[in-house]
Formats: structure tokens, C-alpha cells, sequence
């Protein structure tokens, strides 16, 4: 009787090391920050201090989200229902917007120097190597609101690197932007040029 006794006791610890070492080995749950990129198909690993601002959806799916990422900002927008070439002609579209924000204006007091302001080079817009599934990506500079067009330091906080990528499964385009304060390291370049999608959303 005894004996029975022990190998209950021993089948039953048995057991409970089992289900110890699975509940161990078990994945933390998602963050709620990882959680709002994931649902659109985004897989990162976000530091632990990462917070949802803002999010929004439209019919029940991923439309944006903009995280703090501790002074870092990241911000996701979703264009749904595009075929591969109407997302290429999307971020076309975009690049147009952005570049025209640093064209030449017209200085509203004309003077003798000159009848025109222009943004030092520096602060255009440049376009970065892609890498991963990134159609395009995109540097520049932002303000405080996260606005781009400024074209003077006193004007500036973050660099940031702008991001397009497409989903073909769920016929989605993807703009991305790592918005790094310019005070830190800016890892918007890494981030978004080695980004895969997951085919989420």
C-alpha cells in the first residue's frame, strides 16, 4: 500500500513539473503597444516602457496608432483596399506631398537679396536604401506635433524615417514612421528597413 501510495505521490510531482516548466516556458502576453501593430500585421519588439497614445480603426480593423516609444514616437497609418499598383501609385503620391513641402516659395516681402526662400539641404527630405519589405523609406525631419515641411533647427525635435510597405494578402498599404528625438540615437533606419510583416489584420 505504501509503495502505491509513493508512486501516486511521485506521478502527481511529475506532473506538476510538467505543467511548471509549460507554464514557464510559455510566452509572456503582448504588450498593448505590440498588441495595436500586430493586428495590422507588424511584428516588433517595442521596449517595455512602450504606450499606446492613440489608436483608431475603421470597420473594425487597424486604421493608426501612434506609440511613444520613450522620447521615440512611432506612428502607423493603413490604406485599405489597394491593389500592388495602386499602392505604388499611393506612396508616389506621397513622396510628391512631402517633397513639396520643401520647395522653393515665393518670401512673402520680397527684397534685395532675394525673392525667394529655400530649404537648406539638409533638412530635405533624402530617400534610404530599402531593405526588408519597405517599398520605399524616407528621411527627414519633424517638428513637435510630428509635422514635417520645418526647415530650421529651432524648429526641429525628431529625425524621422518614414516607412512604405504593402501587403498583397490583405491588399493594404502601410505607412510607418520612426520619429527618434533628436537628442537620443536614431534607430528609425534599422527598425523600418529590416521590418517583415506578418500578413496580420
Amino acid at each position: 500500500m505504501r509503495g502505491l501510495l509513493a508512486g501516486l505521490v511521485l506521478t502527481l510531482l511529475a506532473g506538476l513539473a510538467v505543467l511548471a516548466a509549460l507554464l514557464l516556458r510559455r510566452e509572456a502576453p503582448a504588450s498593448p503597444a505590440e498588441a495595436a501593430l500586430a493586428a495590422a500585421g507588424v511584428q516588433l519588439d517595442l521596449p517595455d516602457d512602450a504606450q499606446v497614445l492613440r489608436s483608431a480603426q475603421r470597420d473594425g480593423r487597424p486604421a493608426s496608432a501612434l506609440l511613444a516609444l520613450g522620447d521615440d514616437r512611432l506612428r502607423l497609418r493603413v490604406t485599405e483596399g489597394l491593389d500592388a499598383g495602386d499602392a505604388e501609385a499611393r506612396v508616389q503620391e506621397l513622396r510628391r506631398v512631402l517633397e513639396g513641402l520643401f520647395e522653393d516659395r515665393q518670401a512673402p516681402y520680397p527684397g534685395q537679396l532675394s525673392n525667394t526662400l529655400r530649404c537648406p539641404e539638409r533638412f530635405r527630405p533624402e530617400a534610404i536604401a530599402p531593405r526588408g519589405e519597405a517599398l520605399e523609406l524616407v528621411g527627414l525631419y519633424a517638428n513637435d506635433r510630428l509635422g514635417f515641411g520645418g526647415c530650421s533647427e529651432d524648429l526641429l525635435r525628431y529625425r524621422a524615417t518614414v516607412g512604405y510597405f504593402y501587403d498583397p494578402a490583405g491588399r493594404r498599404l502601410l505607412q510607418l514612421t520612426y520619429f527618434a528625438d533628436l537628442d537620443g540615437p536614431d534607430a528609425g533606419p534599422a527598425l523600418l528597413g529590416g521590418l517583415h510583416l506578418s500578413g496580420g489584420g
